[in-house]
């Protein structure tokens, strides 16, 4: 075993493969002819190296083109189908509006704000009549007394929060 650490991994793919080079190199290569260790994984990425500079490029199919264009086409038709159908739904939608537009001020359009003044003189009763009640039942004074708590709390919570890396006071060691 050498006094120098071992190469890296990439140090000695780069050895195998030719691209370390350089000063960074030559200390490799002195590295490596003097460890056996090194040696033998440098040889063998070499071997692995030879291998794959001896594989072939596979053939494509005849029709590969033929195919990625027609694959391209289809894409090409969903999206524009896909366009035609909102740019389709856009007007339906506003039909749609105008046709309920058009009965909500069809011949009595004194009818419908009729309904609504009814429905907003009903709701102001109905506060009108539950506020005597939500007074007797001391509502606000209990709600007030609610938030007050609830921010006394949340102030204590900041205060006693505690910083990162301390114990409490009560904590065993």
């Amino acid at each position: 075993m050498s006094a120098h650490p071992h190469l890296t991994e990439e140090e000695i793919q780069g050895l195998a493969d030719g691209t370390l080079r350089g000063p960074e190199g030559m200390a490799a290569r002195e590295h490596a002819d003097a460890c056996a260790e090194c040696s033998a994984e440098q040889s063998m990425y070499g071997a692995l190296v030879q291998r794959l500079t001896t594989l072939q490029d596979p053939t494509l199919p005849a029709d590969f083109t033929a195919g990625v264009l027609q694959a391209v086409e289809h894409r090409e038709h969903a999206l524009t189908q896909r366009r035609h159908t909102l740019l389709a739904a856009i007007p339906a939608a506003l039909v749609g509006l105008f046709a309920i537009l058009g009965w909500a001020l069809s011949a009595a359009p004194t009818a419908h704000l009729d309904g609504f003044l009814e429905m907003w003189t009903v709701g102001r009763h109905v506060v009108s009549a539950a506020a005597p009640v939500l007074e007797a039942a001391r509502l606000p004074l209990g709600l007030g007394a609610f938030v007050f708590a609830a921010a006394i709390l949340c102030i204590l919570a900041r205060a006693l929060r505690l910083r990162p890396g301390t114990v409490p006071a009560h904590a065993s060691p």
